[in-house]
Formats: C-alpha cells, structure tokens, sequence
C-alpha cells in the first residue's frame, strides 16, 4: 500500500470553497473513478498555515495511475473545476509526497474508529544513512513515549518521494491543544529520551532525529477520520 499527502496553499477566503468542493461535489466523483480520499485536514499551524491537507490511499502506484488518468478524462470534473473556481484558482500552491507504511507502524485502535482531537503531523529528518536504527528508535522507544504522552499513534510512514526523502512522516493525534502542549513538554523534558539522544551522538556520531517540519491540524468540516487510514490490518 502507498499513500499520497497533499497540503495546498489556499488562496485568501477561499478555504470555505475548498470544504464545499470536498464535501458536495467529490464525493461521487471519486466514488466514481476509485479515488479513495482517507483524511481531510485544516493546517492551523505550521509552515504556510492555513493550509489545506489530505491523504488518499492506494494498492501500488498503478492503481494511483488508473484512477486519475480516468479522473482527469472525465468531463464532470473539469466542469465542476471551472464552476468551483469561479473565474480564480482556488489553490495558490501545492506540495505532494508518496509515502509508504513504515515497519514500526502498528494499530493504535480499531481501524475504523473516528479520531477527532488536534493531530499532528511531522515530517522527521533522519540522520543520513540511519533507517535502520531509526526504525528500532521509533518502535522501542520513540512511539511508546508518544503514547506515554497521551498521543495516538494514527500513522509511521517512510517519505518514497517529494522533497526530503531521509524523513519518516509521522501523524498522531491528541485529544485537544491542551494534552498536546502537556505531551510536548513532556517529550521535552523526559530523561530516557535526552539520554537516548546523548548515547546516539556518542555511538553514532549524529542524533537519529535531526530538524523537523510539524503542522497542526484539525480534521476538515465534514470528514470521519478513521484510525486505520485505509489499512484493514496492522
């Protein structure tokens, strides 16, 4: 299985339009060409903030292929474009990101329990050749701190391609702004995580984690959620 993240830059006032699109005009449309949307976000903090995010879910990348080469041939959707856009491009900016189901990754939940709350989503930097001890960091104690913390883990993903590829893409959810400033400083603060670090740097040379991009976000008008992402198994 392979995921593909979106965050648009939204043009001024326009994010309403955005959310009408979604919720009134895609929903058949994409029920329609096989396009299997699992999570739809607003970015209330981070870089470029407001941004519009979403994640969509496929078998491999043939299937990704299929079914916007059919998308992109249907008349409705470059009716509903024009209608939508109303004479000015709703999307001012757009970045893309492949990724694929890293090995730390497991279930949090049932798959389709709906997860409100603030989420979180991190693209993690990893020291350059690193993977392998990221991902034995990332199961052994990075998540389990996490959940610790009072985060659901909703999902570990590796960056396949788009800008950065030495990253892991992490997404959790807190239950509100609260937990996650009460979470983040206890991350900051917890003494197994500083020794951690110290012992990589010196072992290692590096710490595994390095610089990382985080945007906040809340589920958009209108979207369920599910735990699972798409995935029926852990």
């Amino acid at each position: 299985m392979i995921y593909e993240l979106r965050l648009y830059s939204v043009a001024p006032g326009r994010m309403a339009d955005v959310h009408d699109r979604f919720n009134h005009h895609f929903p058949a449309l994409f029920a329609k060409h096989g396009v299997n949307c699992v999570a739809r976000w607003n970015a209330v903090a981070g870089p470029d903030a407001p941004r519009f995010v979403y994640m969509m879910a496929y078998r491999d990348y043939a299937e990704r292929e299929s079914v916007w080469a059919s998308f992109y041939q249907d008349d409705e959707w470059w009716r509903i474009r024009a209608e939508t856009n109303a004479g000015h491009e709703m999307v001012e900016r757009h970045d893309l990101f492949f990724l694929k189901p890293n090995v730390a990754w497991t279930a949090d939940a049932t798959p389709d329990d709906a997860v409100g709350g603030l989420h979180e989503l991190v693209q993690q930097q990893i020291a350059p050749g690193k993977n392998a001890h990221a991902n034995a960091f990332l199961k052994d104690t990075w998540l389990p701190l996490l959940r610790e913390a009072g985060a659901r883990v909703l999902g570990v993903f590796d960056m396949a391609a788009g800008a950065g590829m030495q990253k892991v893409v992490l997404l959790h959810a807190w239950p509100d702004a609260a937990a996650w400033h009460k979470g983040r400083r206890f991350l900051d603060t917890n003494e197994t995580l500083r020794s951690q670090f110290a012992e990589q740097r010196k072992s290692l040379g590096t710490a595994i984690f390095q610089r990382a991009e985080v945007n906040l976000l809340e589920p958009a008008p209108g979207a369920a959620i599910r735990a699972g992402l798409g995935r029926s198994t852990p």
